[in-house]
Order: structure tokens, then sequence, then C-alpha cells
């Protein structure tokens, strides 16, 4: 939970892009869900879904944790396009 709070402080006071404002929500709103869920359901995570026709199932996962993955890959590919400055100046 202190993560989560650095991370709200960052948003507030680093000027950074629409994209990268739109990662780090993800990422806030994954870990806030999941924080909620968890003291809400008894330590418990429940926000799940479960995809899928029939008996045929295509996947059951987090929604809090899709919303953290995507944000952090989007930060991810964001500096790796980033040029890299030298830091011998």
């Amino acid at each position: 939970s202190l993560g989560l709070l650095v991370l709200v402080v960052v948003l507030f006071v680093q000027p950074m892009s629409l994209d990268t404002v739109v990662a780090w929500s993800l990422v806030l709103s994954g870990g806030l869900g999941n924080l909620v869920d968890r003291i809400i359901n008894d330590g418990r995570v429940i926000d799940f879904m479960n995809i899928g026709i029939g008996s045929l199932r295509a996947g059951i996962f987090n929604v809090a944790d899709v919303y953290i993955t995507v944000g952090v890959v989007v930060l991810v590919f964001q500096s790796l396009q980033r040029p890299r400055r030298s830091m011998l100046g």
C-alpha cells in the first residue's frame, strides 16, 4: 500500500505524457482494486473473469492483474523507445 501512495504522489508531481499517465493509472487502479478486494473479502481477491463457451474455457484471470500487466507493458515499451542519455554528459 505504500507503493500505491508513492504512485499517487508521482502522478501529481512529475510532468508526464498522456500515455504515461494512462499506463501508471492502469497500474495504480489495478493495485487499488486488489487492495480493496483484500480488505473487503477477508484477504482474498475475487474480481476474476471466466472466459469461454459452455465447457470450453479460454481463460480465467484477475481483472486488476490485467490492468497492472497492461500498464507495465506500456511503460516497458515506452522506456525502450526513449533515446538513451549518456551518463558522461
